[in-house]
C-alpha cells in the first residue's frame, strides 16, 4: 500500500488518500523517484479538492516534492524562505511578451535548485502570477512540448497545454532523468486508466 503524505478527502465515496472513487483508487501503485532538482508545487486552494488534480501524482512519486497552498492574501511563508536559499525556476508557458522577457534556459548547478510549478487551471495559474509579487522576479522556464496532451479530464482549448503531471514528466526529461520520466508517465497513464474506469462514479462525487 502506498504511504501518502496526508489524507486529501473526507468524502465517503472517495479514497481518502489518492482522491479517486473507492474501487478505482491508485494506492496499490508503488513508485519512489529521485531527482537532481527539487519539485515545488504552488497549488491553488481550489485544486486541493478536485479529483482530477494531477499535481498530487508528482507529490506521491518524487521524493523531493514540496507542496504549498496558494491563497490570494496569504503568501506561503515557508516558500518565501526557501526561495532565498535556492535557484528557483518558475515553470510556465511564456506566451505573452512580458513573460518572454523573463525566460531562461535551465542550467545545471551545484547549488540547490527547484522547479516551481503552478498547480491549477490555466486561468488560475495566470491569476497566481498576476496576484503574487513574489513570483514576478523569478526566471521563467517555458516548456513548449510538441506532443498533444493525454489529459482529457477537463476541457482544454489548447491541446498543447499539458497538465501538471505532464509538466513533471517534461522537466525530468529536461534534466536528463529519463528513467524517472518514463516511470512518472507510466504512473500518470495508470491514473488515467483508473479514473476512466470509474468515470460515472467520479461524476457523482464532483456534482
Amino acid at each position: 500500500m502506498r504511504t501518502y503524505k496526508q489524507p486529501i478527502s473526507k468524502n465517503t465515496m472517495q479514497c481518502e488518500y489518492c482522491g479517486l472513487v473507492k474501487g478505482h483508487c491508485i494506492c496499490d501503485y508503488e513508485i519512489r523517484l529521485d531527482s537532481k532538482v527539487e519539485f515545488w508545487l504552488l497549488t491553488h486552494e481550489n485544486e486541493l479538492s478536485r479529483t482530477n488534480n494531477t499535481g498530487r501524482l508528482i507529490e506521491n512519486a518524487i521524493e523531493s516534492t514540496r507542496v504549498f497552498c496558494w491563497k490570494r492574501n496569504d503568501p506561503p511563508r515557508e516558500l518565501l524562505k526557501l526561495m532565498e536559499e535556492y535557484i528557483v525556476y518558475l515553470v510556465f508557458s511564456a506566451d505573452k511578451e512580458e513573460d518572454k522577457k523573463r525566460v531562461m534556459d535551465y542550467k545545471s548547478s551545484n547549488k540547490k535548485t527547484a522547479f516551481l510549478i503552478l498547480d491549477g487551471t490555466w486561468k488560475e495559474a495566470r491569476k497566481m502570477i498576476r496576484k503574487s509579487d513574489y513570483l514576478k522576479t523569478l526566471p521563467i522556464l517555458s516548456l513548449n512540448p510538441s506532443q498533444k496532451t493525454d489529459y482529457d479530464l477537463r476541457r482544454n482549448n489548447d491541446v498543447h497545454h499539458i497538465c501538471t503531471a505532464e509538466v513533471g514528466i517534461e522537466l525530468l526529461k529536461l534534466i536528463g532523468d529519463i528513467n524517472q520520466a518514463k516511470a512518472l508517465k507510466d504512473y500518470f497513464d495508470y491514473y488515467l486508466e483508473k479514473y476512466h474506469a470509474g468515470k460515472y462514479e467520479h461524476r457523482e462525487v464532483t456534482k
